[in-house]
């Protein structure tokens, strides 16, 4: 196992207006095989221009990989203006230990992002595999797509342990999410496929689906009025309401199904 360690230097959060660094180019699957003075050369984005690693991030290298599945990548520091973390990566793991800013995990196909912290919106955005785990809140957009794409979230795993916001899973067609905490509205935006389970309370969740399951634990503040009941049905072990839906994109595209305590 390889751990690479990136702490992001002070100087980068200094100054009245901080400047967003994306990071997409330093996933385990691009890092792998690479030197300690190789991985300090990885181009990165500060602003509207390109520098190295090893010049906004101090560097360090345990361990050694026989694949990138085995490459961990542990960023530390203040991360709340540094976007993109594991945007695109195909397998290894990467740690996040605290806040994290916008896109964290968008367009993942595999391996593992651990987010120590609360994620700004976009997370997981059209995620197609992998997992992604955050500790804390998400913010909007949630594994939607990305504003002129038609697909959301495709598949893999998504948990959140807090709260997450607005028109979360909008396209979404496939992979699983669960939120341990509330929903802002509009949970589930013209979803088509996958699951969304949600522990807390929600609000106006599953407008325009067409396919998919939401399953609501918490308290319903709000109930779509386009959801037709069907039936008193069992879920691991609880009884739900199962309700059909939404009649609002007419009787042969309803085929979503929410099931409420």
């Amino acid at each position: 196992m390889q751990t690479i360690t990136l702490k992001l230097k002070d100087a980068v959060r200094s100054g009245i207006a901080t400047v967003p660094v994306e990071v997409d180019s330093l996933t385990p699957d691009q890092l792998f095989g690479k030197s300690e003075a190789e991985l300090k050369a990885v181009k990165v984005w500060w602003g509207n221009r390109e520098e190295d690693t090893g010049d906004l991030f101090d560097v360090s290298v345990e361990g050694d990989a026989a694949s990138a599945d085995e490459v961990k990548i542990v960023m530390e520091g203040d991360l709340t203006r540094v976007k993109r973390i594991g945007s695109g990566m195909k397998a290894g793991e990467i740690e996040a230990r605290g806040d994290v800013d916008m896109h964290c995990g968008a367009l993942m196909e595999g391996g593992r992002i651990v987010v120590k912290g609360n994620a700004n919106c976009w997370a997981g955005r059209e995620m197609r595999g992998g997992e992604l785990i955050i500790e804390g809140d998400a913010g909007d957009n949630l594994c939607a797509m990305y504003r002129g794409e038609m697909k959301g979230m495709t598949g893999g795993k998504v948990t959140v342990g807090g709260d997450v916001g607005e028109c979360i899973c909008q396209y979404m067609t496939g992979g699983e999410i669960l939120i341990k905490g509330n929903a802002n509205r509009l949970a589930g935006l013209n979803m088509s496929g996958g699951k969304i389970t949600i522990e807390g309370d929600a609000e106006l969740f599953g407008p325009d689906m067409t396919g998919g399951e939401i399953l609501m634990k918490g308290k319903v503040l709000e109930m779509m009025p386009s959801f037709k009941f069907l039936e008193t049905a069992t879920v691991d072990g609880a009884e739900y309401k199962k309700y059909l839906g939404d009649f609002a994109m007419g009787e042969k595209k309803a085929k979503g199904t929410l099931y409420v305590k």
